[in-house]
Order: C-alpha cells, then sequence, then structure tokens
C-alpha cells in the first residue's frame, strides 16, 4: 500500500502554516511503517519544511500540485478545503482521501480522522450509533473532567464567539460577523429581560452591539455551557463540548453539531462515539495505541 500525505502543496495563504502539519504526517507515517505493510511519502511545500526532523520517510517537496514520482493508494491531508486540498482531490479523486482536523475536545491537543471530510462534510454528521455501547463510567468521566461550577446564578443565553477568518464562518456559515450573531440572538429574544452572555474568541476579538441585555464574560466556557438556557453559535468545538451535557443549542451553518438527535441517549452515544475517535497528537508515535486505533482498523480493511 503506497500512502502519500499531503502538506500544504498547491496552497498560496500562509503555506508555512502547515509545517504542523508536516511534523504530525511524519510522525504518523513512522508509526504507520511500523504497523502496516506500508511505504509513505511526504509530499510537502518549501514554506512548510521548516524544522523537520530527520527522516527515512520519501519526500517530494513542490509549491505546486503536479505529477510527481509516487502512485498513491491512499492520501491523507488536512481538513480538506484548501486550495492545495481541493487541487490534489481533482488529480486523484476523493475516495484516496483520509482528512484529519482538530479533535472533538481538548482541541489543540488532539485530531480525529474522518473518510468523508472534516466539518461540515464529516461523516459523524449522518453516521448511525446505533452499533455504541453507551458508557455510563466514560460518562460520568468526561462530565467530571470538563465541567466546571456554575457562577452566574440567573437564566442566561450563552454565545461563545469566533475567529471571523476561521473556515467554518468563511465556507460553512450564512452568518460571517459576530456582530450579525449577537444581533440576531437579541432579536430572537426581543421581548424577553433574560442576559445574553457572550465570549470572545481568544485568538480575534470581535465587534459587538451595544446593548443591555449583552454581558461579556471571560471565564473557562464550561462554566456556562452546563447551565444555559440556550447555548447559540457557529458550529464550533464548543458546540461540540455543549452536547456533552445536553442538546439545548442553535447551530447556524452545516457541521457536526448540527446533527439532531431523537433522544439524550442517542446524543450521549454520539459524544462517546466521536470521543472514542479522536487521538492525542502524542499517541500518534505510540504503537500500542495505534494498533487499537479507528484509524488503523480503517486502513487493514483496504
Amino acid at each position: 500500500m503506497n500512502i502519500l500525505f499531503h502538506a500544504g502543496v498547491g496552497n498560496t495563504d500562509r503555506p508555512r502554516r502547515w509545517n504542523f502539519v508536516a511534523n504530525t504526517w511524519l510522525t504518523f507515517a513512522n508509526t504507520l511503517s511500523s504497523i502496516l505493510d506500508c511505504r509513505c511519502c511526504l509530499y510537502v511545500h518549501p514554506a512548510a519544511i521548516g524544522k523537520l526532523p530527520s527522516t527515512k520517510i520519501k519526500t517530494i517537496v513542490s509549491s505546486e500540485v503536479g505529477e510527481i514520482d509516487y502512485n498513491p493508494d491512499i492520501i491523507f491531508t488536512w481538513n480538506g478545503i484548501s486550495d492545495g486540498d481541493q487541487q490534489i482531490i481533482q488529480k486523484y479523486g476523493r475516495e484516496k482521501f483520509f482528512f484529519a482536523e482538530l479533535g472533538f475536545f481538548d482541541h489543540y491537543k488532539t485530531l480525529y480522522f474522518d473518510r468523508s471530510g472534516t466539518n461540515s462534510k464529516s461523516m459523524n454528521i449522518v453516521e448511525s450509533v446505533d452499533h455504541v455501547i453507551l458508557d455510563d463510567v466514560l460518562q460520568t468521566q468526561m462530565i467530571s473532567k470538563y465541567k466546571k461550577p456554575q457562577i452566574f446564578k440567573d437564566k442566561y443565553i450563552f454565545v461563545p464567539l469566533q475567529d471571523e477568518r476561521d473556515t467554518q464562518i468563511t465556507h460553512n456559515s450564512p452568518i460571517k460577523t459576530m456582530y450579525e450573531l449577537l444581533n440576531y440572538v437579541l432579536t430572537l429574544y426581543n421581548g424577553y429581560d433574560i442576559p445574553i452572555l457572550y465570549k470572545q474568541h481568544p485568538s480575534a476579538r470581535s465587534r459587538v452591539p451595544e446593548h443591555n441585555n449583552l454581558i461579556e464574560v471571560s471565564e473557562n466556557v464550561h462554566h456556562y455551557l452546563p447551565y444555559a438556557e440556550k447555548v447559540i453559535g457557529i458550529n464550533s468545538t464548543v458546540l461540540f463540548e455543549t452536547l456533552l451535557y445536553h442538546s439545548r443549542l442553535l447551530s447556524f451553518g452545516l457541521g457536526i453539531p448540527s446533527r439532531k438527535f431523537n433522544d439524550d441517549i442517542e446524543r450521549i452515544k454520539f459524544v462517546q462515539h466521536c470521543y472514542a475517535k479522536q487521538l492525542n497528537f502524542s499517541d500518534l508515535s505510540n504503537i500500542q495505541i495505534m494498533q487499537n486505533s479507528w484509524i488503523i482498523q480503517q486502513l487493514k480493511l483496504l
């Protein structure tokens, strides 16, 4: 099996950002070579090379997607949205791809793999969870890990704001600014005397409307998610984390938190199913953990 790892080739928007992807792929490729009968190749943009560790993995450096001296059976890429992703998907066909994205919990420390795509194209949106065996112990452990004490005692609506440059906003949402989002929430609750708490995204502060019902908070979102009358936002990790506690949420745009549930049992199964799929970045070099992972089981079926 020939496996190609795509890292930023074909991208013109700050391709150096794919350096962390290239490093991730090298770690993963080394582990795969120890578990499966496969040959791995890193296909990397020159700006994304950065400080790559020395490796025996075949490496092809190119700024543009074109003909290469490698015939892949499987291709890994990140997210699937960038220009380079679109070009390489068009070249080789989507059926050859596995996509990766930051994880559902502990977002910046984890990742997950998906055969269909990520965010709005993820198989998790429609995948059945009938086969999932409900684990009450895991549910208790997850809630105890993330849930924080309630610090705002009155009833409230909670609105987590996002970075407006995020692809969930630019590609998958009818609402493009946080100002517009908050205005919509104010209209939705016009005439209701209920506080609307919002938290700015840590990477990008957004302009917000002036209104007496709007209250900015700054603490960990898990002080607010479990207790809110409603959580409203654009598909994001925070909205997914809300599903750990309840489904009192309104999400704009198509994404994993858009999924609807028949009851709480289905919601909890869904959260546990996604949680089981994600891996810590450090797991990628752990052969024992990876042997039992979802992604290795999928590769063995090919």
